[in-house]
């Protein structure tokens, strides 16, 4: 019966092998993590393109329902300023807060807009910058006691708070 040792030179010399070996594994291992990030982000940093014809056909039968004489021209009109604002958001995609394009664009809600996306990082990021520059916004309406906004009273006409 053969039992199997090491003595303490050859577990020495073993350890000074494998060092070189177990920091090339970590090293390979934090590439392969960072390039798992950037095909995530990637996948990620691409507008989603969404049947804009539906929304646009949707908003003109909307405006001839609610009354206005419409035009043939209104879809079309419609169709340019989505494909504008898709164009601008794909130029400008990259520096949008991750933040904000999880919460901006929605491609399966309803009728999704490219310019509803567009307006929404663009009020997103105001709001950001106001906040940095320690600019408030006043309240519109006044707060009651209970910290609730209400709406003021109108006596003759004018606003009473």
């Amino acid at each position: 019966m053969s039992v199997f040792s090491i003595s303490t030179v050859h577990a020495g010399t073993a350890r000074l092998r494998l060092r070189p070996i177990i920091a090339n594994a970590a090293i390979i291992a934090g590439v392969i993590t960072g390039l798992i990030g950037v095909v995530a982000d990637s996948a990620q940093a691409q507008v989603p393109t969404v049947n804009i014809q539906k929304t646009c056909r949707a908003a003109a039968t909307a405006m001839v329902s609610l009354g206005s004489p419409g035009s043939e021209r209104d879809e079309e009109i419609c169709l340019k300023s989505e494909n504008d604002a898709r164009e601008r958001m794909t130029k400008d995609w990259s520096s949008y807060d991750g933040s904000d394009r999880k919460d901006c664009v929605q491609p399966n809600g309803y009728l999704p807009s490219y310019i509803e996306w567009l307006t929404c990082f663009e009020m997103s990021r105001n709001v950001r910058e106001m906040r940095q520059k320690g600019q408030m916004m006043t309240p519109v309406l006044p707060t009651g006691r209970d910290g609730y906004m209400t709406l003021p009273k109108v006596r003759n006409g004018k606003m009473v708070y």
